[in-house]
């Protein structure tokens, strides 16, 4: 009985092993969770071998870093980012069918940019309402912005800037001038602004009834515009017209190019005899790289970080793995665009779903106000589209930072750092001046 009792416990054993090892090797193996993450094509054109290459370069080369660095921090949970870069040379051509070919590639993009170039940009504009694609871009020359569709500009217009470097002329203008150039310059008459500006759209945008019109109204004497080719040639023709008749300047073209305006002034004894101010895309950092004898008095109105200390450490650490050098700033606006392109989306998603953003609702989130007060990496302020074209708001209202050369010694200061020797004003107001704006003086014409 002993011996049947052991027999039948070893054999219920062995079926109960045999039982669980049958049941293991039956049993259904886990999945792996299913990846859900979308992928969102982004189409950035611009000039990275032609006459804007040293600007526009780093900007395209900035905006797929953003992208690259965007997917693996997962900056939006379950959507990446494919941003292409197309280089169109600055030839009307190749970017017309550069974008032809980017919008009807496959997956479709939802977002491009137009081009980084005001030549073309009006055209592009067309192409994207037909398309139903989104463009967001620096440039915002009226003829794309008004009427309101689908371009979305994220500068203040042309005329709005030219019209704030009005206002802190007709502000600094007097005996006690903060300004060390208008301190040692100031006589008791009206202050006399130039335009000094390539001969494109770009730079000819600068030039329009209204801001004309606000500078007479605000005490401020328009002596004359002067246009230049791309390639900057002798410039004396132009600079002559001015010599001994203009207290300020207005910049319509990159460093690059000013620079050389800046060399053929020297030449003429004229580099004391004004202030020379740019857009907001020109960088007095690039001045003090190429030219940094003759640095002082060029600024900028700005709605970027001043210089690299204030730029994130994601775009520092990117920046310092590329070609390019502290100074040039214009790599980190292509983070702008990134990011700023990043929460069209992010918003966008949060409304329809990761998986149902297209073109189409971008611009309905777009319409309704969506990117309200929304400040992008590098931004100094906030970005608000009203129309199409940006209102930048700091401190409470529509105004730019204007940063001035001051002091700079090259032997003290290496051009990266050059910011160090920015006199700032803030808060400097940004008049409308498109058709129809508040500012617009009455009677203009």
């Amino acid at each position: 009985m002993k011996k049947l009792s052991l027999g039948l416990g070893l054999f219920l054993t062995v079926v109960m092993v045999v039982t669980i090892f049958a049941g293991c090797a039956a049993a259904p193996k886990a999945e792996a969770p299913r990846d859900t993450t979308i992928t969102y094509r982004m189409i950035n054109l611009g000039d990275a071998t032609g006459p804007y290459a040293v600007t526009i370069g780093p900007q395209l080369d900035g905006a797929k870093d953003f992208g690259k660095w965007s997917n693996e921090t997962n900056y939006i949970p379950g959507i990446n980012f494919d941003i292409r870069i197309y280089d169109h040379g600055l030839k009307v051509e190749s970017a017309v069918a550069l974008y032809k070919e980017a919008v009807t590639s496959s997956p479709a993009p939802i977002i491009t940019n137009g081009a980084l170039w005001s030549t073309v940009a009006p055209t592009l504009a067309g192409f994207a309402r037909q398309n139903k694609i989104p463009i967001i871009d620096a440039t915002s020359l009226r003829e794309v912005v008004i009427p309101p569709g689908w371009f979305w500009g994220y500068q203040p217009s042309y005329e709005g800037q030219v019209g704030a470097y009005i206002n802190w002329i007709a502000d600094n203008w007097k005996a006690d001038s903060k300004i060390p150039w208008i301190q040692k310059h100031y006589e008791n008459r009206k202050p006399r602004l130039a335009l000094v500006a390539w001969d494109i759209a770009l730079g000819r945008a600068n030039e329009s009834a209204e801001a004309k019109c606000y500078a007479a109204a605000k005490g401020v004497d328009w002596v004359g515009s002067e246009y230049v080719p791309m390639t900057v040639g002798d410039v004396t023709p132009q600079l002559s017209r001015l010599k001994d008749k203009v207290d300020f300047i207005y910049i319509g073209m990159f460093g690059s190019a000013w620079q050389a305006v800046l060399k053929k002034a020297d030449e003429l004894g004229m580099r004391d005899q004004f202030i020379d101010v740019g857009t907001s895309y020109f960088s007095p950092l690039e001045i003090a790289k190429f030219t940094p004898n003759l640095a002082n008095n060029n600024g900028a109105l700005g709605i970027f970080a001043a210089g690299w200390d204030d730029f994130p450490k994601q775009i520092q650490d990117a920046q310092l793995k590329t070609k390019y050098s502290k100074e040039f700033g214009a790599y980190a606006v292509g983070w702008y665009w990134g990011d700023l392109a990043c929460e069209v989306v992010r918003r966008t998603a949060a409304k329809v779903g990761n998986d149902k953003v297209t073109g189409q609702a971008i611009q309905d989130m777009l319409n309704s106000g969506g990117i309200n007060g929304y400040k992008p990496m590098i931004s100094v302020n906030t970005v608000t589209w009203a129309n199409n074209a940006s209102l930048v708001k700091m401190d409470g209202g529509d105004t730019v930072d204007v940063r001035l050369l001051n002091g700079y010694d090259p032997k003290v200061l290496p051009a990266d750092q050059a910011d160090k020797a920015y006199i700032v004003t803030k808060g400097v107001p940004v008049p409308g001046l498109l058709p129809g704006g508040k500012d617009i003086p009455a009677g203009c014409k």
